[in-house]
C-alpha cells in the first residue's frame, strides 16, 4: 500500500454517478444498529456503576431531556440543509478549490455554532500544562463568554479545510470535494467547540495538512526540508495542547514513509522534540505530564473498576459521533489512499480509555479523531475512478446531532 504521490491541482468536473447508494444505506443500517448497542451499553453501565453515569457520560449536549427553543434549533435544521443543497448541485463539483475551502470554513462555522456555544472556560487535571495556558489566554483576551466562544469556533472549525488540504494531497481533489459535506456536518462539531480540545484538533489537522504537502514529490530541497520542520514544530504544539495528539506522530512517519522520505522523517522528530525542549526549559515538561496523567489514570481505574466500562464504550461512542461515513471508511480502511492519516487515530482510539483521558468528559480529549475516521469514505485506490459525495451518511449524522439536541 502506497499513498499517491501526485499534486492534483485541477478541478474535478463531475463526481460519480449513484452506484453505490445501497452500500452506503447498508452503512447506515449499521450505524444505526451500533447507537442502538452504544445507547444499551450506557444504560448498563449507568445501573451497574457509579463511574458511568449521566454526569460522566456527556457524549451529546442534551442531558436533563428537558425540551426548550434555543437559536440553534432554528439555526441547525437551516445550515445543514443548505450544506446539503449546495453539495448536492453540480456546480458543487467544477468549483475552484479555495473556494471549496473558504465556504467549508464558514459552512462549518454556521454549524458549530447552531450546534453548541457554551464554551467551559475551566480545565480539568487531566489537561496539559499547554491547554491550561492556552485557555488562560483566550480568556484573558476575548474578555467575555461570548468572544471565547467566537474564538474557539473560529479556530476549532479550521479542521475542516486543513483535513481536506490533506485529503487532496493523498488522494485526490475528488475525493476531498466528495468528504467535504460529512466533514462539515460531522457529529463531533457538537462537543468540538466546547474547549480547547476542538483547538487541539485543528492543530493536529494542520500537522497532517503540512506534512502531506511537504511530502508531495513536486516539492524539493529547502522547501521539502522546511516544511516537514513546521509539520514537526506543529505536533509538538499540538502535543502540549493534548497527550492524544501525540499519536498523530504515527500517521505522519507512514505518510513520509509511503513516501520514500526518511530526511523528513528526521527533520519532523527534531522539530517537535525541540518545542518540547523549549516548553521544558520554561518549566512544563510534557514527558513528566504524561507519566503522570498516566499514572493518574491507573490509580483511578484501579481504584474504580467500572472506568472498565469505557474500554468497550469510549470506540463505540466515538464511532457513533463520526456520522455514518465511519462504516464506509472504515470498511475501505485496507486499500483505501488515506489509510496513513487514519492509522495514528485508530492507534490512539484502541488505548483510548487506558491514557488518561479526562474521567469527567472521556470524549473530549478524542475530538481530534473524528474527522481523520471517516477520510477513507470517498479514498479509493484506484485514483482515477470518480466518487458519490455521501450525501446519506452526511445528512443522517446532521440529523442525528441535531435530535440529540433538540433532547434537552
Amino acid at each position: 500500500m502506497t499513498a499517491p504521490q501526485h499534486s492534483f491541482s485541477g478541478r474535478a468536473e463531475a463526481l460519480a454517478p449513484a452506484r453505490r447508494r445501497p452500500a452506503r444505506v447498508r452503512d447506515l443500517g449499521i450505524w444505526l444498529c451500533l447507537t442502538l448497542v452504544v445507547l444499551t451499553l450506557a444504560s448498563l453501565a449507568a445501573s451497574t456503576s457509579d463511574v458511568v453515569g449521566p454526569a460522566s457520560l456527556p457524549w451529546w449536549p442534551a442531558q436533563n431531556l428537558t425540551f426548550r427553543v434555543t437559536p440553534g434549533m432554528v439555526a441547525a435544521p437551516f445550515a445543514a440543509a443548505a450544506v446539503l443543497a449546495v453539495a448536492s448541485r453540480p456546480a458543487a463539483a467544477r468549483m475552484s478549490w479555495h473556494a471549496l475551502l473558504v465556504l467549508s470554513y464558514l459552512a462549518s462555522i454556521a454549524w458549530s455554532a447552531a450546534l453548541h456555544t457554551n464554551v467551559d472556560p475551566t480545565t480539568t487535571s487531566t489537561a496539559t500544562a499547554g491547554a491550561r495556558s492556552a485557555v488562560a489566554l483566550l480568556v484573558s483576551y476575548t474578555g467575555s463568554e461570548a468572544g471565547l466562544a467566537i474564538t474557539v469556533i473560529a479556530l476549532s472549525c479550521l479542521t475542516v479545510p486543513l483535513v481536506l488540504v490533506a485529503v487532496k494531497s493523498v488522494s485526490g481533489p475528488v475525493a476531498a470535494r466528495a468528504i467535504a459535506p460529512v466533514l462539515v456536518l460531522g457529529p463531533w462539531a457538537a462537543w468540538a467547540t466546547l474547549g480547547v480540545d476542538g483547538v487541539a484538533a485543528a492543530a493536529c489537522a494542520a500537522v497532517l495538512a503540512c506534512g502531506a504537502t511537504a511530502s508531495e514529490r513536486r516539492v524539493r530541497g529547502a522547501d521539502a526540508f522546511w516544511g516537514a520542520a513546521a509539520a514537526g514544530g506543529l505536533l509538538g504544539i499540538a502535543a502540549l495542547l493534548s497527550y492524544g495528539a501525540a499519536w498523530f506522530a504515527v500517521s505522519l512517519l507512514c505518510l513520509y514513509f509511503v513516501r520514500r522520505r526518511p530526511v523528513q522523517i528526521l527533520v519532523s522528530a527534531g522539530a517537535a522534540l525541540a518545542v518540547l525542549a523549549v516548553s521544558a526549559a520554561f518549566g512544563s515538561s510534557w514527558p513528566y505530564g504524561l507519566v503522570d496523567t498516566y499514572n493518574a489514570a491507573i490509580g483511578e481505574v484501579a481504584a474504580h473498576p467500572g472506568q472498565l466500562w469505557w474500554v468497550a464504550l469510549m470506540p463505540a461512542l466515538v464511532a457513533v459521533a463520526c456520522g455514518p461515513a465511519v462504516v464506509e471508511s472504515l470498511r475501505r480502511f485496507g486499500y483505501s489512499s488515506a489509510w496513513p492519516l487514519m492509522i495514528g487515530p485508530l492507534l490512539a482510539l484502541m488505548i483510548a480509555p487506558l491514557s488518561g483521558a479526562d474521567p469527567e468528559h472521556p470524549e473530549y480529549g478524542w475530538i481530534a479523531l473524528c474527522p481523520w475516521l471517516v477520510v477513507g469514505a470517498t479514498a479509493l485506490a484506484d485514483r482515477t475512478r470518480s466518487v458519490r459525495a455521501p450525501l446519506i451518511s452526511a445528512a443522517a449524522g446532521a440529523c442525528a446531532a441535531i435530535v440529540l439536541m433538540y433532547s434537552g
